[in-house]
């Protein structure tokens, strides 16, 4: 049914290497590589790190893990561990990998294992020989991506390291810079997968899917994972569609028929299988009543409201300041424009709930997130731009009304772009 669509999505994936999957694991290689060398030495300096630590079982991996292992060896074997060692004089960084391997993996690490010599030997010997003042292992209050060390492998680590278990320390604040870092070699894949979301929106949300009165939201949302899925990704976060309606109070209604004269509205967020960057997405939709022939004038300025929100938002980041006074400074500001704003903006990245500063909760007005939230925004990071604003609309009876927006940007330390070249929503979708 969406054959002819399909293959021109493909084709934009494949122009950046993100298809065939061939191709994709290729290009996720190519991530590994340049975050190794360029990302690591740096994230490693800036934390204090002399010794990362990274171990896991399978079947029981550390999210960590898993973006530091190459396209052929995608998950844990047995027991693995990697172990990062930085030289403090020269800030270079050597790297371990200890487990069971394969041929990508011998290309960008070392496998110091001797005959015989089990995975917690070897990290003993390993930490013997080169003596790390600190050792930074994968525990985390924050951040469950950052808290990926088992309490048995802790006890296993304490237990051969006793001398130096004093000396472990969260890796959280490293984990964080290497997860949150986008390269100039990722960007453009970012990009084109935020255009092919946006593609994906605009493909489902379309009279040829949709006949009022019969076509329901979650047929929409089946139809947006069918898309994903046959692109070969996946679908980290639902999509999830639902709609608000004239006389319903409600403002997210789900597994419903659409009607004519609704606003709908979809959440979309897709990964790659090997590279692993994510994007998050939320789109607004309305659907014609019988003989109306022009969008009311009601719904456009509720867009156009929410657009200045996300101006207000954008140009409030910067670097160095935390996500609670991002947060502190948008809302403010929007206030005082008498917007009616609600910001919970995140990280995004290798994850799509990504790691570092959040930037406000759905439905807390205060905006200080403890831990979170008091992290600081860094350059070269990517966010999804996620708010709402809300309007009683005259059209609507005076009605509360939320357009619910998502976009992907990008943050360069000087300013905020959008991921997708052909720009953010800015008039909605008519149906």
């Amino acid at each position: 049914m969406l054959t002819k669509e399909i293959s021109i999505l493909r084709e934009k994936l494949a122009k950046v290497g993100l298809l065939p999957l061939r191709s994709q694991a290729e290009t996720a290689d190519c991530i590994l590589k340049e975050k190794l060398e360029h990302v690591l030495p740096g994230a490693m300096a800036e934390t204090a790190t002399n010794c990362w630590i990274v171990i896991a079982r399978e079947n029981n991996d550390d999210p960590i893990m898993r973006t530091l292992f190459t396209s052929d060896m995608p998950y844990v074997r047995r027991t693995a561990a990697f172990i990062f060692i930085r030289d403090e004089r020269s800030g270079d960084v050597r790297r371990f990998y200890v487990g069971l391997s394969c041929p990508g993996m011998s290309k960008l690490y070392e496998c110091p294992a001797a005959d015989g010599e089990d995975e917690l030997s070897c990290v003993k010997r390993l930490v013997e020989t080169y003596k790390p003042r600190k050792i930074s292992v994968n525990t985390s209050s924050q951040f469950g991506f950052c808290d990926g060390l088992s309490a048995t492998l802790l006890e296993e680590l304490k237990t051969v390291l006793t001398e130096r278990a004093k000396d472990f320390t969260s890796g959280e604040d490293l984990s964080v810079i290497w997860l949150e870092s986008i390269t100039d070699f990722e960007l453009p894949l970012m990009k084109t997968l935020a255009h092919v979301t946006a593609d994906i929106i605009k493909l489902i949300f379309n009279r040829r899917f949709i006949t009022p009165g019969v076509t329901t939201t979650t047929d929409l949302e089946w139809l947006m994972r069918d898309c994903i899925s046959e692109l070969g990704f996946i679908n980290w976060f639902g999509p999830d569609v639902d709609l608000q309606r004239q006389g319903d109070k409600r403002t997210r209604i789900f597994e419903t028929i659409i009607e004519r004269g609704d606003l709908l509205h979809c959440d979309i967020g897709m990964a790659g299988k090997y590279a692993r960057l994510s994007t998050d997405m939320q789109w607004l939709a309305y659907v014609f009543k019988d003989g109306e022939e022009k969008l009311p004038n009601g719904f456009a300025e509720l867009l156009k409201t929410a657009n200045r929100f996300q101006d207000i938002v954008c140009s409030s980041f910067k670097v160095g300041e935390s996500g609670n006074t991002v947060f502190k400074k948008a809302m403010a500001q929007a206030k005082s424009e008498e917007i009616a704003p609600m910001l919970y903006t995140h990280p995004l990245g290798t994850f799509g709930h990504g790691a570092g500063p959040a930037i406000g909760a759905y439905g807390d007005q205060s905006g200080f997130i403890k831990g979170r939230g008091e992290r600081l925004l860094r350059a070269n990071t990517c966010f999804a731009l996620e708010l709402n604003v809300n309007s009683r609309l005259s059209e609507w009876d005076g009605q509360e009304t939320f357009a619910y927006l998502e976009e992907s940007v990008h943050f360069d330390g000087e300013k905020v772009t959008y991921l997708n070249d052909c720009g953010r929503q800015t008039s909605l979708i008519r149906l």
